[in-house]
């Protein structure tokens, strides 16, 4: 189905329904509209652990967070704001659940075992390869991050069964001024300043505008490491007549990181012992690079029907220009670390991605059977286009470019390593490709009873992948995804839940027809309990959950070509099972003490009953409570990671189970003048937060930052 009909399907929608508000009325026959009232609702997220807002990253249906039927963490702008949490890959340590595998500038997550493919931005899929995992995307331009744990396919469209991280921006929220400037400075040279400012743009508040910025640079405890980060978001909120609103966003990004390195430090030496580098050492030089620049930009308008029937239409663009200089060495080290070049590789990229979204959705509340219910129906676009790779690289296996200056018998010392920029030139490769997800959504909130909600729901997705002048392009046409949940409210502080949800991906192995194979399946079912203590103040949740993939392309044994090719064959089979249990805590005991706190375990295993994914902790808890007195804030954590391995016999590389300790400390001086202290690491716990076949990367030693903050 084309985009195009399901978007003119959606605007008659409209019509059709402003024709006939007597469905939405039951007290009135009158077919004229009155005014609605479309004010932005009161958060309190900015100043508690928990939300009251409604939670639209699972099905587009207004619901809180007891009424989904999964697990869901909520990181509020004050959890950020007493962690001093600024940053993608730094929020990801303080996500519960989350295994953090950094290679490099490279983050790979990790959630019940799978990795984390894709983001969403305001509730909208952001996909990428190269940027995804590379870019350390500033939090400036968002208020809270919403992770629903498992399969969110209904939204997502295409990945893995692991988790969506959604992304909640800041809105032009407010009618009256407010600004905050702060300032900052810590270990390694760091220092920033960052600002936010809230004011109206006519004098009844009707047009509202918010500027975000930060400008920060650091060193770090790896040689020759360097950053630089300077970012803006701005945002214009309008309430156009009675029944309308609008919303235009800007954001842009300039992270620029040099001495960086590319994978780990070799682990083992040719005799098949352990390496034994200091942390601060890193096979780098002081021209390698990793800059990344982000442009978004975001348009959002709502029609506000009466009985809060909304007609929603939002569409987004992020465009991210990559410039990287890489150096890699991937041999084993004679003893005396010193080596020859064959384990070499140089690589310098530059590329260009860029990522168009649109979704397109009615929600529509009704009475029926003396309850009242409500539907959703919409439609979403998804265009992701990378452009051809510009590349300078020389790679120990493969020739040598003109202008390549090492030879093979040049000898490295990694005592006191230095190497020259080879400066070779670029060329053109990787063709340029395209991947595009078509999809129509639907669900429903059915009240059965007093106690029970009913949620259904589906979404059908077309997917093709394109490649300029190559030979992979493929399509998958109605990909049905189904939503099923039932919340059972025991009383006014208890609810039990289960629901059935799923998601696939697709895969590029061919079957002995050399057909494509068709998309994994990822299937999640979980039962569990949510409560609500203090008045709703303190939201808790406990989960069972069981991943099931299905499809998943496995290799004959012996091997099997396709007739005609020296392709090797593949058959779908049955993939990985995930098994386990997540507990969650978030907000307020009191007005004096704030806890967040998160519990996950879990068993993986592939169809053969291995352990999957050795790399990813089977036990992970996150703590953090924060209690005031008067103008004093006291607040600290524990980030828990049980034991990860790569590797068997004399090449495992393990590292055991560790526990991470964060202090803070803040005083509110006056009403407008405050201060913070951050310690990170308190006891300095040596520890790697990467770990490859060979190759490991040690994680952020003891660290501290003090931050001015200036309300107005």
């Amino acid at each position: 189905m084309k985009l195009s009909r399901i978007l003119l399907s959606a605007v008659v929608a409209i019509f059709v329904l402003q024709e006939n508000t007597k469905i939405l009325a039951n007290e009135t026959n009158q077919v004229s509209l009155e005014a609605v009232d479309i004010a932005a609702p009161i958060r309190n997220d900015d100043k508690n652990y928990n939300t009251q807002e409604i939670v639209k990253s699972t099905t587009r249906l207004d619901l809180n967070v007891r009424e989904i039927p999964q697990s869901l963490s909520i990181i509020t702008e004050a959890k950020l704001r007493d962690l001093d949490v600024n940053d993608y890959q730094e929020l990801l340590r303080h996500i519960p659940g989350v295994t953090l595998n950094k290679w490099d500038e490279r983050v790979y997550p990790t959630i019940r075992g799978f990795s984390v493919d894709y983001y969403l931005l305001d509730s909208m899929p952001s996909f990428g390869g190269f940027s995804l995992g590379a870019n350390d995307m500033s939090l400036i331009p968002y208020e809270r991050v919403e992770v629903v744990k498992g399969a969110n396919g209904l939204l997502a469209g295409a990945g893995n069964p692991a988790a969506s991280i959604n992304f909640i921006r800041k809105r032009a929220d407010s009618r009256d001024f407010k600004a905050v400037l702060k300032t900052s400075g810590g270990s390694y040279d760091k220092y920033g300043i960052s600002g936010d400012v809230l004011s109206p743009l006519n004098k009844d508040g009707s047009i509202r505008g918010r500027l975000s910025f930060s400008h920060d640079k650091s060193r770090s405890f790896m040689d020759y490491y360097k950053r630089k980060n300077d970012v803006i978001y701005t945002v214009i909120d309008a309430d156009v007549g009675d029944n309308s609103w609008v919303s235009l966003a800007g954001f842009y990004q300039d992270l620029q990181r040099n001495g960086i390195r590319w994978g780990g430090m070799p682990a083992f030496y040719t005799n098949k012992s352990r390496t034994n580098f200091s942390k601060n050492q890193i096979f780098s030089q002081p021209w390698t690079r990793w800059d990344i620049k982000t442009l978004d930009f975001y348009a959002d308008y709502k029609y506000f029907f009466r009985n809060d029937a909304v007609f929603n239409y939002s569409y987004s663009f992020r465009r991210a220009n990559t410039d990287s200089n890489l150096l890699y060495y991937g041999g084993n080290l004679p003893t005396n670390n010193i080596g020859n070049i064959d384990g070499l590789s140089v690589y310098a990229n530059k590329r260009e991605e860029n990522i168009h979204n649109i979704d397109s959705y009615l929600t529509l509340p009704y009475a029926a059977f003396d309850k009242n219910h409500e539907f959703v129906f919409g439609a979403m676009y998804n265009n992701y286009k990378k452009s051809a790779d510009n590349v300078s690289s020389y790679w120990n296996s493969k020739n040598t470019p003109a202008g390549l200056k090492f030879t093979s018998d040049t000898i490295l010392n990694f005592n006191n390593l230095y190497i020259n920029d080879p400066r070779f030139p670029y060329i053109d490769q990787n063709n340029p490709d395209k991947t595009i997800q078509k999809a129509i959504y639907m669900a429903n909130k059915f009240q059965i009873t007093d106690y029970a909600k009913f949620l259904v729901g589906g979404r059908m997705s077309y997917w093709k992948y394109s490649i300029e002048g190559g030979n992979a392009n493929r399509n998958f046409t109605r990909e049905i995804t189904p939503y099923i949940g039932i919340v059972y409210d025991l009383n006014e502080n208890y609810s039990l839940y289960a629901s059935y949800t799923s998601i696939f991906k697709p895969q590029n192995k061919k079957d002995i027809n050399g057909k494509y194979l068709d998309p994994i399946e990822g299937k999640d079912y979980e039962v569990g309990i949510k409560a609500e203590y203090f008045g709703g103040a303190l939201q808790t949740s406990f989960g069972l959950f069981k991943i099931e993939q299905d499809k998943l392309a496995t290799a004959y044994e012996p091997d099997i070509k396709i007739p005609g090719t020296s392709q090797s064959a593949y058959i779908a089979s049955k993939g990985v099972l995930s098994k386990g249990f997540e507990i969650d805590v978030m907000g307020d005991i009191n007005s004096d003490l704030s806890l967040s706190f998160g519990l996950t375990h879990f068993k993986a295993e592939d169809a053969k009953g291995m352990k999957y994914n050795t790399e990813a902790a089977r036990t992970t808890a996150n703590l953090f409570a924060k209690y005031t007195i008067q103008n004093l804030r006291i607040g600290g954590g524990i980030l828990y990671k049980s034991k990860i391995y790569v590797g068997s016999g004399d090449r495992r590389i393990t590292q055991n189970d560790y526990a991470l300790v964060n202090l803070m400390l803040g005083y509110k001086i006056n009403k407008n003048f405050d201060i913070q202290l951050n310690i990170d690491n308190l006891f300095d716990k040596r520890y790697y937060e990467g770990i490859g076949a060979n190759k490991m990367v040690y994680g952020d030693p003891r660290l501290f930052n003090l931050t001015f903050s200036y309300n107005f």
